[in-house]
């Protein structure tokens, strides 16, 4: 039971009385009597505060009791990383008079929550459902504890906490508002507000559909000789992108992938892109496999369609951790042409930087790229660019500076000798890695350049 501060007023109120009280002896005019009468007068005023602030306090406490007060929380199914998941509190007060409360909870410490403590107003018989934001940092296992919540009593004179056991367990998967954000864009046909840009390309390799006659705005490119030839009318050949393919995502955990941007790791931003791309690829059909790797092989999953797949990838990457070794490619790519040599799609999600371990990707890339159709998704260093862009002020940092532009040299030189290999290269931030795979990942499906 904590006094209020309006009982603190009154307290230090009566000891001003108490101690004027203890000078009125000093004046003539005021008798011994008299005094003793005003003395008495405070120290009653006094008792009067101390037992209207206990009596208040136990009001409070009956308030508070599970017969007149509960609460649950709300909370998404699973927290998405590195972005600002909801959480809900919802009272249900049955008592006949509105309550002045302030709650914390106990969400995992782990991740930063806005704001930490919260303030609202008990409406009389009545529900109130209050919310915070918590921003998780990392994925995998946590638990909430319990909810703390300050009640004032009725007289405003004190203070009672009372103590919510709603402890549980939650999980923290790869950033899925994400996905349903991308969802809710394509259904209201504003894909291109959310940063996946596109427009079409003509002459891009898609498959057959069907014929229809020509119109002006038709490309002539497209136009099928031997139909208009035979129906004696210009005929337009039709196309549609390729569907149920073989696509399987190359997930480096290694050391260079534990590097982070912000809140989140290079592998965190890597996850989220694999995750949005296995949901848009359900528009083609496409059987997506996974191989998750680093010194060695830690996950395979073999090619397969539907959401079933989805749920699968989501399973196994929400608890995916970096792990701080060497990255072995050949092996990785040898037990990947092994188990499935029939050619697919393969995005490789990596980053290269490191002289050594550069060197030994490009060589199994040339593994890869007899049975698949390898693409390179390389991750840049953020820190490493801002360094190389910075103006030197001493002799210090002069050399810091130049050793970044170094390594960004030969990293974009080893990025061009791919290219010049025939693997195709996308290098971007990680900020942006989950758009520019996607982007790219629809410009191979349906011939689109973003």
């Amino acid at each position: 039971m904590l006094p209020s501060r309006a009982t603190v007023a009154l307290l230090v109120f009566g000891l001003m009385l108490w101690l004027a009280g203890l000078a009125l002896p000093i004046l003539p005019a005021i008798s011994a009597n008299t005094a003793a009468i005003a003395r008495a007068l405070v120290l009653g005023f006094d008792g009067c505060v101390v037992i209207l602030f206990v009596a208040d306090g136990l009001l409070a406490y009956r308030t508070a009791n599970d017969r007149w007060l509960s609460v649950r929380r709300e909370r998404p199914a699973r927290l998405s990383l590195g972005v600002a998941n909801e959480v809900g509190l919802i009272f249900v007060h049955r008592g006949g008079q509105a309550r002045r409360i302030l709650l914390r909870d106990e969400p995992p410490a782990e991740f930063p929550v806005s704001p930490a403590v919260l303030e609202a107003v008990l409406p009389a018989r009545g529900q109130l459902r209050v919310t915070y934001q918590i921003r998780p940092t990392i994925r995998g296992n946590f638990a909430f504890g319990g909810l703390t919540v300050r009640m004032r009593g009725p007289l405003g004179l004190a203070w009672i906490d009372r103590r919510f056991q709603l402890g549980e367990t939650v999980q923290v998967y790869p950033n899925l508002l994400e996905v349903r954000r991308y969802e809710a864009l394509v259904r209201t046909t504003l894909v291109r507000a959310g940063g996946y840009r596109a427009k079409r390309l003509p002459g891009a390799g898609r498959e057959f559909s069907h014929y229809r006659d020509y119109v002006p705005d038709d490309d002539y490119r497209n136009i099928g000789w031997k139909a208009t030839a035979r129906r004696n009318r210009p005929v337009t050949a039709v196309h549609e992108s390729e569907h149920s393919q073989d696509i399987i995502f190359c997930l480096d955990v290694g050391r260079m992938m534990a590097a982070r941007v912000g809140s989140l790791t290079k592998l965190d931003h890597a996850i989220n892109a694999v995750l949005m791309l296995s949901h848009v690829s359900q528009t083609f059909q496409d059987n997506l496999g996974l191989l998750v790797f680093s010194h060695t092989v830690h996950l395979y999953l073999p090619p397969a369609k539907g959401r079933g797949q989805h749920t699968r990838f989501l399973q196994a990457l929400y608890s995916v951790q970096p792990a701080y070794c060497h990255v072995n490619y050949r092996e990785a790519f040898s037990h990947l042409t092994s188990r499935h040599p029939k050619r697919a799609l393969t995005l490789v999600f990596t980053d290269l930087l490191d002289a050594v371990v550069s060197k030994e990707y490009v060589s199994a890339a040339a593994l890869l790229r007899r049975f698949h159709f390898p693409v390179t998704l390389a991750v840049a260093d953020v820190p490493l660019q801002d360094l190389a862009a910075r103006r030197a002020n001493n002799l210090e940092e002069l050399y810091n500076v130049l050793v970044a532009r170094d390594l960004l040299a030969g990293r974009a030189e080893l990025l061009r000798n791919l290219e010049r290999q025939g693997v195709m290269v996308l290098d971007t931030v990680p900020e942006r890695l989950t758009i520019d795979a996607v982007n790219r990942y629809l410009e191979l499906k349906t011939g689109v350049r973003t």
